[in-house]
């Protein structure tokens, strides 16, 4: 039995004493053997009571800190009637159009957070004020030449029919210079879910679309054909076309050329703003659809 303890063995995490692995005299190992952690023997001299010693003072364990949840960017369309966020138009983050979302009634995805649960007790959004058009000075009134075209002066002023002082469409827009020939609409579906026969009364117009205009379309410059033609087609719906025209008059078609497909055809051609609606006969949204613009 070594006395002393050989060094390398004296403070090696092993309690080298009787007790312990035996190596050692009793005494010569007092580092290891007064560990109630070392290994062989369990710091055997300790739990001998032959060395005391303090309990080793408790690591701390650091307090889990909450991870920051990020805050959704701003949504530039609340408030428009339509939901925007991935279950709608998935235009914007989740939370970032609760008013529209929440509402049972809203376009696109028909108030889909406030189906899903996602929101409680969804408050129906203030109504946006519908104004009267004005007709544009000089030039005279627009005139659709187009079979099936059906012409009004002023819209309702129901909650949710097509507004189109609102400034951001669903669809984007475009300008289009005479002589240009024609434009397709890259992207646009037909549909909404507000009836048209509550927002032009007496005219018998059936249909359902969106608040704001699905596409806003200018035109510049004289047509050398003085005619002016809007065509929305689709395989999946029965659409309707609604046009809000420069002079401020609201044309409307439902089936054209023997198809459930709409045309509206204008001669004169006045310049300026047409806003558009591409809706369905029925109720129903998003379908996949076509509109198409020519001289």
């Amino acid at each position: 039995m070594r006395n002393p303890c050989p060094a390398a063995w004296a403070g090696d995490g092993d309690c080298d004493e009787p007790n312990g692995l035996n190596l050692c005299a009793w005494g010569t190992d007092p580092i290891d053997c007064s560990n109630p952690n070392a290994n062989y023997g369990a710091g055997a001299g300790f739990s001998a009571g032959a060395y005391v010693a303090q309990t080793p003072a408790p690591v701390p364990v650091p307090i889990p800190q909450p991870i920051p949840q990020p805050v959704p960017a701003a949504c530039p369309y609340t408030n428009d009637g339509d939901c925007d966020e991935p279950n709608g138009l998935n235009l914007c983050e989740w939370g970032s159009d609760r008013n529209d979302c929440s509402n049972p009634n809203s376009n696109y995805g028909s108030g889909a957070g406030y189906f899903a649960g996602i929101y409680a007790n969804g408050q129906q959004p203030t109504p946006t004020p519908q104004p009267v058009p004005q007709p544009v000075p000089g030039g005279g009134a627009m005139t659709a030449v187009s079979p099936g075209a059906f012409v009004h002066g002023g819209g309702g002023g129901y909650s949710g029919c097509p507004n189109y002082t609102i400034g951001r469409t669903a669809f984007g827009q475009a300008t289009m210079y005479a002589g240009q020939g024609s434009y397709r609409v890259p992207r646009i579906t037909a549909g909404g879910r507000f009836p048209l026969t509550n927002c032009f009364p007496g005219t018998g117009w059936r249909g359902y679309t969106i608040t704001r205009p699905d596409f806003r379309f200018f035109y510049q410059g004289v047509s050398s054909t003085n005619r002016l033609t809007f065509q929305l087609t689709s395989n999946r719906v029965d659409t309707v076309l609604l046009i809000n025209t420069p002079d401020g008059q609201w044309f409307f078609n439902d089936d054209s050329n023997g198809t459930f497909n709409s045309t509206l055809t204008f001669s004169p051609v006045l310049q300026g703003q047409y806003d558009i609606w591409a809706g369905a006969y029925n109720n129903s949204s998003n379908n996949p659809a076509e509109l198409w613009i020519y001289e």
